[in-house]
This record gives C-alpha cells, sequence and structure tokens, in this order.
C-alpha cells in the first residue's frame, strides 16, 4: 500500500456564530438552523416548546373553498378586525378564500 499520495484536509466553512446581545427574528433563526448552527437549532426547539401551542389554530372549522383538494377538511379560518374572511389555515399551510366565499363572509 502506498502512501504517497497525500491528502489535503477539507477547508471548513465558517460557522456564523451568533451576535452577542442581538435579538434575532423567527425566521433568521430558522435560517441559522438550516445551515446547522447548534445554537440556532437549540433556539428553534425552545421556541417549539414554549410557544408553538400558542400559533396553532383550532382547526374547528371546515373548508369552505369547493376548489381546494382538501374542501371539508379542518381548518381555521382567519378574519380581519373587519369581519372579513382573510386565510383559510390548514395547519401546515393555508390559501386565501376564494371570491365568492368572501363575499359571503362579509
Amino acid at each position: 500500500m502506498s502512501t504517497s499520495e497525500v491528502r489535503e484536509p477539507a477547508v471548513a466553512r465558517p460557522v456564523r456564530h451568533p451576535e452577542s446581545g442581538r435579538r434575532y427574528s423567527l425566521e433568521e433563526l430558522e435560517a441559522l438552523a438550516a445551515e446547522g448552527d447548534p445554537w440556532a437549532l437549540g433556539k428553534m426547539d425552545e421556541w417549539d416548546l414554549s410557544f408553538s401551542d400558542v400559533y396553532k389554530g383550532s382547526l374547528t372549522d371546515r373548508c369552505p373553498d369547493p376548489g381546494c383538494d382538501q374542501y371539508g377538511e379542518p381548518v381555521t379560518l382567519c378574519y380581519g378586525e373587519d369581519g372579513e374572511l382573510l386565510d383559510v389555515d390548514h395547519g401546515g399551510w393555508g390559501h386565501p378564500p376564494a371570491a365568492e366565499i368572501q363575499a359571503k363572509a362579509s
């Protein structure tokens, strides 16, 4: 076996460490976590444990949009201050209401 081939060590990418004292938005934390930053991964876990239940919908309504693939499935209907239907939230994704549905809600 020959050892004449010398392998160069792989150049490591610089790690993006969080800045001390800076407040990060959820989107920034998600981006850092997606890059594998361990601090951001820990913060995302903390957020999930502490706050995710506040942001989850009740899913007690039914999707009123006949054009939706999940028509009639449980959703959370999101209304504006004026009572206008703004969004149909399916839990992990959502869509704006169809024009005829929004007209009925008003």
